[in-house]
């Protein structure tokens, strides 16, 4: 009996070590571009060891995305706090398709007020496997918001595959002229690293779930 209970710790020992380096691929840097036209243009890729099923299964369970996504990105983090604005929680409306984001701004004087967003969900299109993000309009978002759209694909290449991913956003009004490209950057492209990470965390901890309840 002591026998096969230490076999399973050696083995379970053995896949956290092999899970661990299977995920352990840097994430590399996000790129943001900028123009008067476009707006702001933040793009990448994430490569990710995991095979389909799995992911899958994390990306497209919507309603789990509150339980993993804003990982380190809220107020109570030291570093989220070091930027402009913290994401504090999030919703998935199932009856809308789509996500409730709340966030604040981090000054003095609105720091205690929260503020949300929300952003619909849909297919990328017949052709590419992933989901876009478009913010919903209302009277509030508009005036500053002229265009915000997030979109995020998987191309698959048996157990590996890439995630590649887009943000495009043009402000409006006193925001435009607010956040320079530096402050941009340093907002947006940690978001998506932060994103990034919990993405990889979530299916490393799905697969080790997975191994761990088997007999």
């Amino acid at each position: 009996m002591k026998t096969n209970m230490l076999k399973k710790i050696i083995v379970v020992l053995m896949f956290l070590f092999c899970a661990i380096w299977a995920f352990s691929e840097e994430i590399p840097a996000p790129v943001t571009t900028y123009s008067n036209a476009e707006g702001y243009n933040t793009y990448g890729q994430v490569p990710l060891s995991a095979p389909k099923e799995k992911i899958d299964a994390v990306l497209w369970n919507f309603a789990d995305f509150e339980n993993w996504l804003l990982d380190g990105l809220t107020r109570n983090d030291p570093e989220a706090k070091k930027l402009t604005c913290t994401l504090n929680d999030m919703e998935y409306l199932s009856g809308e398709n789509q996500f409730k984001i709340y966030f604040s701004l981090n000054f003095w004087f609105l720091r205690n007020w929260e503020n949300s967003i929300k952003f619909s969900v849909s297919p990328m299109d017949d052709v590419t496997e992933g989901i876009k993000l478009d913010v919903v309009k209302d009277s509030r978002i508009t005036k500053i918001i002229d265009t915000l759209t997030y979109t995020i694909s998987i191309e698959y290449q048996g157990d590996k595959a890439t995630l590649y991913y887009t943000g495009r956003c043009k402000l409006r009004g006193i925001a435009a002229r607010f956040f320079t490209l530096n402050l941009y950057k340093k907002n947006v492209e940690w978001y998506v690293r932060t994103f990034a990470n919990n993405f990889i965390n979530k299916l490393k901890n799905q697969d080790l779930f997975f191994f761990a309840s088997r007999d």
